[in-house]
């Protein structure tokens, strides 16, 4: 299996539109395609010299985009979940055998993707098709990896102390604030983190089940 990093600058892309427009980065936590064919994304915006107002402005008037449901307002930052009605990276990394496990905009008007990909030819297969379609594609880094070094150390870490601690017994042993306090992080950075954790071995699970 792979874990691969990959740079695209599409021709057309609404995080690269916003981010150039008003010019913050934006990371794109998860991504699901829906029945109608559009991409339901959980989206952080940076307010890095611009407002929590000018993000929903620019939201609500990019034509590919409905509005932001804010589900976490920070100082620096607003997290919340968007609809994109046309999206055309989102569309070509919902397919078999691919998982998304983040993005973000950077500075070159293009995103980085970070995927997990069962093996080389299906990694090779979506980079074509998006060369194809008229991106241009790089690979910034690639690994093959396995049971023990599929979380970062910080993810394996922060895991284990909630495992520990008993924050996935029932009833918890320790609730989400005080796991965070306990570790010297935010709340919003432990559920992301334990978010990405789990999803990254549930999706590891079943594109291993999938391959067998």
């Amino acid at each position: 299996m792979l874990e691969a990093t990959i740079r695209v600058k599409p021709l057309e892309s609404w995080a690269i539109d916003i981010s150039k427009k008003l010019s913050v980065p934006i990371r794109i936590v998860e991504s699901a395609m829906g029945q109608d064919g559009t991409i339901s994304s959980l989206v952080e915006f940076r307010l890095e010299g611009t407002t929590k107002e000018a993000v929903l402005k620019e939201i609500a008037r990019h034509p590919d985009t409905s509005e932001l449901v804010i589900s976490e307002e920070r100082e620096d930052a607003i997290l919340g979940s968007i609809t994109v009605n046309k999206w055309l990276m989102g569309q070509a990394l919902q397919r078999t055998n691919i998982y998304v496990i983040g993005a973000r905009t950077v500075k070159q008007g293009a995103v980085e993707w970070r995927l997990l990909a069962t093996d080389e030819a299906v990694l090779r297969d979506l980079v074509d098709d998006l060369r194809e379609a008229g991106s241009k594609v790089s690979l910034q880094r690639k690994r093959q990896i396995g049971d023990f070094n599929l979380l970062t150390k910080r993810q394996e870490m922060i895991l284990e102390k909630a495992l520990e601690m008993g924050y996935y017994d029932y009833p918890r042993g320790v609730t989400g604030r005080e796991l965070a306090k306990r570790l010297g992080i935010s709340q919003s950075t432990l559920y992301e983190t334990l978010q990405n954790a789990q999803r990254k071995l549930a999706e590891t699970y079943f594109l291993k089940k999938r391959m067998n």
